[in-house]
């Protein structure tokens, strides 16, 4: 008879098979990626690591739901311990500075195949709706705590703000990734671009 396993091992093993698997993804990209090479990054057998996932897909699917749960909760605790709510919008996308110029050594490349390789398939535009609709509220969210506080008077719709932000950043993202962080001026592109969310959301003084 198999010995139980407790919750706090299964999360444990799970974590292995993340860490194993953002490795992989860091170093072949998703496309490239087998599920193999998971299980030999991972170093524990295939019996093991069908016990939580059945795909390389779903591997990827959960890494992506823990690490959106973790901005998730690295954005409320800025927005907790900043002074102000624009000094936590200035803290958030100027850390996207350093993030950009991180990205060829990070798992982003395989998030962009993963879903470009992918959008024709519905199951993926379906998880990239998701994941883009939870951007867009906790921008939203933060930028309505700035009204609430009575911090910002903006002068359009939170919710056009925040989908603007992001698009900004995505493609910021994307010819980092294609050109190079430094030919873009990446520094440069976030200034400008808190400038104009200064102004939008008319921070006040």
């Amino acid at each position: 008879m198999s010995p139980k396993i407790s919750d706090e091992q299964k999360e444990q093993r799970k974590q292995q098979i993340f860490a194993a698997a953002e490795r992989v993804f860091i170093r072949k990209g998703y496309e490239q990626a087998t599920l193999k090479d998971i299980v030999e990054e991972a170093e524990m057998s295939r019996g093991w690591i069908y016990l939580y996932f059945q795909s390389k897909e779903e591997i990827f699917q959960g890494y992506m739901e823990r690490m959106d749960a973790e901005n998730g909760r690295a954005l409320h605790e800025l927005l907790e311990t900043s002074p102000t709510v624009w000094a936590a919008v200035e803290a958030l996308f100027t850390k996207q500075i350093m993030d950009i110029t991180e990205l060829p050594n990070s798992v982003a490349p395989a998030y962009y195949e993963y879903f470009i390789a992918g959008w024709r398939e519905s199951e993926r535009r379906a998880i990239l709706t998701r994941r883009y609709d939870q951007s867009i509220a906790d921008l939203e969210e933060m930028f309505e705590q700035g009204v609430t506080r009575g911090e910002f008077a903006p002068n359009m719709p939170l919710s056009l703000l925040a989908r603007m932000a992001a698009s900004q950043l995505e493609g910021i993202m994307a010819h980092a990734l294609a050109i190079g962080a430094e030919h873009i001026e990446v520094p440069q592109q976030i200034d400008a671009l808190l400038a104009f969310l200064k102004h939008s959301l008319g921070v006040r003084a």
